[in-house]
């Protein structure tokens, strides 16, 4: 095993040869103390645990990071796995240096991935981290522990594995670290599929020779032509990596001898202006394959990538992909937000990339503050959400500033109407507390509460939660004016000797909810309470007039009905009774051969309704004891002046002079016409005319005769019966 002072002496010289800036007495201080302390620990390698700490800043030093980055990714577990605290940390190394350590200890515990949670830890990640320099130590961390995987359990390899593939290379890749991420997915990819790495690797080596002999080829005839053309540039060829061919494979159902497009070409050049010449010089070299060309120098990726894609036919045939870019280009993709410390801010597409908005957009240049940019690029974007912890380990999200009683109603409305108390970290604390990143939170709750107080509305900073606690209140106020209204219809109904209970279920009662458009008692109850309706022009239905006994306006009543039969409604007959009064309900229009039923009304004698109206069929479930058997007189029926009115709607074309033909015909049958009235609609995109007719007739037969005349008609639609 390597000396410790080798390990060191190797870390100085990689800075060295990538020409950082680095204050190297500091790195010297932090190896000291991480070495110091992790002495006695080992790796399940079994070699001394220092070693991983000083190749996680060996891979940050590789992206060019500086000072505070490198100390904290050599301290990143001193915290955790030693006896150094955080202060120990921020008085030798400064705050940024304790921030960062912070952070990435933070992280060392991500919960179970779930595929529902997974955009969720990943932005967790990213949200935790106060300094976008903390996710790129964890990636470094992570990369080291991958690279190291085969020391660890079959389980463990698995559960690594699928861990890095749904969270880390995903982060990877959506803040512009390309090479990170394929690393990441490659060594994924050979231990959750070990068959499929296999067989595919075997397949790319096996034809390697053959493949790099023939890219040789291509790269020479490109060389050749930029120099023909005065045009400096770098020309590299390379095999696709495993896992994006293997995705390739799924993704496009093919096996691997379908694939002709697994070998890339990449140009660098100086100046962008370049890379459009190379492209035009690319294109007269080969034969552009259609619908394979993209410009992200123009439209750069989210993430900051920027570079020409082109695909070509080589020689037998073969589908080559050429990728065209600068040199500072080529560094952006590899290293994302670690090539540089300049970003442009960019608003996401898609709501679950918002999180990473401040980080995607990365421009060409260099900046001399690179701390301006720590701070710049975790601002108000990321810090906007946080993300908490529940006893179970599961992620809650929720807006920066919530506090205990927010996390409650988040979790389940009700919860937060049962809520008691509060636990963050395992400490009983005030409601009204405001949660940080990775708070761990329990509510303490009970079945007998009496729900929100009234300073609840002052605990809580989420505008959900606010709109919640208002609603318990405008219910319980329903509840309590409901109760009062039904106590007021009490009182009233009992000086006229009535109990309200017996009256729920009326017919009276039912057809004034329909007009005033009340859906339940309850709310009737209620809107008398806060007087949004009369309570006398309701209480007036149920009065009895004092200046005339029953007896006489039952005998009145009987009167105008059998006037009613004889000008016009004869034909029915009520079982077991004689010269009562009825009438023809309006809602369905019944005439004779239809099936019709009767209905006891209070004070208004027999109502005679179809057998299948709506309205009748409501009223028997709640009264089926005021139906009574009613049928069609013969002797009335087949008089000549017994006439019925009938109502019915006409669904016609609009034109001109509709309205007219529609009524020569009525005339024609001799209907008379009780009312008309029209009215417009759009259907389809077409406008449509809706007339509503009332005519008296005999019987459904002369109606079904002139129906059947003007369904004939011309932009007639539909007849429409009651």
């Amino acid at each position: 095993m390597e000396d410790h002072k080798e390990l060191l002496q190797r870390l100085v010289e990689k800075i060295k040869e990538n020409n950082l800036d680095i204050d190297l007495n500091k790195i010297l201080e932090a190896y000291i103390l991480a070495n110091e302390s992790h002495i006695g620990q080992k790796r399940r390698s079994g070699e001394d645990y220092i070693l991983h700490p000083i190749e996680v800043a060996e891979i940050l030093v590789d992206m060019k990071m500086d000072t505070d980055t490198i100390v904290a990714g050599i301290l990143h577990d001193v915290v955790e796995d030693t006896l150094i605290t955080l202060p120990d940390i921020e008085y030798t190394f400064g705050k940024d240096v304790r921030k960062l350590v912070d952070g990435v200890t933070k992280l060392r515990n991500l919960p179970k991935t779930d595929s529902k949670k997974i955009e969720n830890i990943r932005k967790m990640v990213v949200a935790m981290s106060e300094d976008i320099r903390v996710v790129i130590i964890k990636l470094a961390d992570r990369l080291h522990n991958m690279r190291t995987l085969k020391y660890m359990s079959s389980d463990k390899q698995q559960i690594k594995s699928k861990e890095t593939l749904e969270i880390y290379a995903p982060i990877a890749h959506r803040i512009g670290m390309a090479k990170i991420k394929w690393e990441l997915e490659d060594i994924s990819f050979r231990y959750l599929y070990s068959l499929e790495y296999r067989e595919i690797s075997d397949l790319v080596n096996s034809k390697r020779e053959e493949r790099e002999e023939y890219t040789a080829k291509i790269i020479e005839k490109i060389e050749k032509e930029l120099e023909k053309n005065k045009i400096k540039g770098e020309v590299t060829g390379r095999a696709k990596h495993l896992y994006s061919i293997y995705r390739k494979m799924i993704e496009k159902e093919k096996k691997f001898a379908d694939l002709n497009d697994l070998i890339a070409i990449r140009i660098m050049v100086d100046k962008e202006v370049e890379c459009y010449n190379i492209l035009g010089i690319i294109h007269n070299l080969f034969i552009p394959v259609s619908g394979r060309f993209k410009d992200y120098i123009a439209v750069p990726k989210s993430n900051g990538y920027q570079s020409i894609h082109t695909t070509v036919k080589g020689p037998n045939d073969q589908n080559i992909e050429i990728q065209i870019r600068t040199h500072n280009m080529h560094r952006i993709a590899e290293e994302g937000v670690a090539a540089h410390w300049k970003y442009k801010e960019k608003k996401s597409k898609a709501k679950n990339e918002e999180y990473y908005a401040a980080v995607k957009k990365i421009i060409e240049t260099n900046v001399e503050n690179p701390e301006n940019f720590a701070q710049k690029v975790t601002g108000s974007l990321l810090n906007q959400t946080i993300f908490v912890f529940t006893p179970k380990g599961d992620v809650v999200e929720l807006q920066n500033g919530s506090t205990s009683l927010d996390f409650a109603f988040q979790v389940h409305t009700q919860i937060g109407y049962r809520t008691i108390g509060a636990k963050v970290n395992e400490k009983i604390v005030p409601l009204d507390q405001v949660l940080e990143n990775a708070d761990k939170v329990e509510i303490l709750t009970s079945k007998n509460t009496k729900g929100p107080g009234k300073d609840w509305i002052n605990m809580v900073n989420n505008s959900s939660s606010k709109s919640k606690i208002r609603k318990w209140f405008k219910d319980k106020e329903f509840e309590e004016k409901s109760k009062e209204g039904e106590q007021i219809l009490e009182r009233e109904f009992e000086k006229l000797g009535i109990k309200f209970k017996e009256l729920e279920e009326d017919e009276r009662v039912f057809l004034y909810m329909k007009k005033f458009n009340v859906g339940t008692l309850n709310m009737l109850c209620y809107k008398f309470a806060v007087g949004d309706l009369s309570l006398d022009g309701f209480m007036k239905k149920f009065e009895v007039k004092e200046e005339k006994n029953i007896e006489q306006v039952l005998e009145e009543e009987t009167e105008k009905g059998n006037k009613r039969k004889e000008n016009s409604q004869g034909g029915v007959r009520i079982s077991g009774s004689e010269n009562t009064m009825y009438r023809f309900a309006k809602c369905c229009s019944p005439l004779p051969s239809d099936d019709i039923r009767g209905y006891v009304t209070r004070g208004r004698g027999i109502a005679i309704h179809r057998s299948d109206c709506e309205n009748f069929i409501s009223l028997m479930k709640y009264e089926p004891d005021r139906e009574v058997d009613v049928y069609w007189d013969e002797e009335g029926m087949n008089s000549n002046t017994a006439k019925y009115q009938y109502n019915f709607t006409l669904k016609t074309y609009d034109r001109s002079g509709l309205l007219l033909d529609i009524i020569r015909i009525l005339n024609e049958y001799k209907m008379e016409i009780v009312n008309v009235n029209t009215n417009y609609i759009k259907e389809n995109g077409n406008k449509l005319c809706l007339i509503h007719f009332g005519i008296m007739i005999r019987r459904r037969e002369d109606f079904d005769r002139l129906a059947n005349n003007l369904m004939s008609m011309r932009d007639m639609i539909d007849i429409i019966k009651k």
